[in-house]
């Protein structure tokens, strides 16, 4: 770990992570029939989308290829979902049938590839990972098959996959900002992580 002094960029995963849980616990809650899908639009495009994709981008130029291809995967997931959002309510480019369960299913995938790099990491990333995968896979069986209570418990798995990334976040903003680990994080489940920041 390099020292506080001698750093001359921020993390970009602080915001990508906030970005994340803020566009998740967000979506899942209005899945959930908590609150209405317009927060969806304005947190997913902006949280979700921008904040995600600025930090992805931001990870190329501190060469971290898992959070740049991780972030920018998962940010332009956020832009898409509110066009579908936007595409439902004005009738324009309506997106319907399987395309979007298909969408959800692709990134379910998607998250579990992710997830075998993570493990090389700690043990928190990859089993965020895992629920992502699992929620989304969940949620794309749902609008497959029509079946609610498949989508709900796909989105159950989200909002602890949003509590995860929000227990990363914990132990990478006071490892950054005060040279202290606070909470474990747990042993790479791969060996090849050496040097790696939580």
């Amino acid at each position: 770990m390099e020292p506080r002094s001698a750093r001359t960029t921020a993390d970009p995963g602080l915001i990508g992570l906030l970005g994340f849980i803020i566009a998740t616990l967000t979506a899942q809650l209005a899945h959930l029939g908590v609150q209405s899908e317009s927060a969806v639009f304005w947190v997913g495009a902006v949280f979700g989308g921008i904040v995600q994709v600025t930090a992805g981008m931001l990870s190329y130029f501190i060469g971290d290829d898992f959070h740049f291809i991780v972030y920018n995967a998962f940010g332009w997931y956020w832009i898409c979902m509110p066009g579908f959002l936007l595409g439902g309510e004005l009738g324009f480019f309506e997106v319907s049938g399987p395309a979007r369960p298909l969408f959800s299913l692709i990134f379910s995938v998607l998250a579990f590839g992710f997830m075998f790099a993570g493990a090389t990491h700690n043990t928190a990333l990859p089993v965020t990972l895992l629920c992502v995968s699992i929620g989304l896979g969940l949620e794309a069986v749902g609008g497959f098959t029509g079946v609610d209570g498949w989508a709900n418990v796909g989105a159950w798995f989200l909002i602890v996959a949003s509590a995860l990334a929000a227990y990363l976040l914990i132990e990478k903003f006071y490892w950054r900002t005060m040279g202290r680990h606070v909470i474990p994080l747990g042993r790479p489940w791969i060996a090849g992580g050496a040097d790696r920041e939580p």
